[in-house]
């Protein structure tokens, strides 16, 4: 995936990130591209990390796509399978494995994310609130340009937009409250966001 994301992006990843090793890992990002899962495997694979990423449920019916994903140990994720998901969430983490979850839930519209992230789900907060996992936030730039909302398959252009990635310090969730809780999550990422727009 680092190399095919290659095609249509420059990189600029994080390099220095600071994950817990007294915890379950719990990573939480921003989602405004299908280009987005693409770059989430290319971050994952090149920090060596073993991750159980959340991929629309629909996806998983699909031809040769559906057969990659449940080989890579995707979790598929739907109203309808919102239980059984956040089950799988809990057993891997609890195995030691780390989970992404995209806390939007979908993909956000650029008129629905004024301050930079759309409302979040309180999933993720019950998942972390179970496992006692700490919360990773991750804020990805530039995949918009990559793969707008409602395009087909994005094709390679001549000038690569630039697809940034930030993670910001890993936290615990204190409250009981899961909407609480995901709003800490969505303003920690939203925070990254606003450090990020220089890069």
């Amino acid at each position: 995936m680092a190399i095919f994301s290659r095609i249509f992006s420059r990189h600029d990843f994080q390099e220095d990130v600071e994950l817990p090793i007294d915890s379950p890992i719990l990573f939480a990002a921003n989602h405004r591209s299908f280009f987005d899962v693409i770059i989430a495997w290319a971050v994952f694979s090149k920090s060596g990390i073993n991750c159980h990423c959340f991929i629309r449920a629909d996806l998983f019916k699909k031809p040769v796509i559906g057969s990659w994903l449940k080989r890579n140990g995707c979790i598929p994720a739907s109203r309808s399978t919102r239980e059984e998901a956040e089950k799988r969430a809990i057993t891997e983490l609890n195995a030691g494995h780390a989970v992404a979850i995209m806390p939007e839930g979908r993909l956000v519209p650029a008129d629905e994310r004024l301050d930079g992230v759309g409302q979040g789900r309180p999933g993720i907060s019950r998942i972390a609130r179970a496992t006692g996992a700490k919360i990773v936030p991750v804020a990805i730039q530039g995949s918009e340009i990559v793969w707008p909302l409602g395009k087909a398959f994005p094709i390679p252009k001549l000038k690569k937009p630039l697809v940034s990635v930030r993670f910001g310090a890993p936290f615990h969730l204190t409250s009981d409250d899961d909407i609480e809780n995901v709003e800490k999550i969505m303003a920690s990422i939203k925070d990254l966001l606003t450090e990020g727009k220089g890069h």
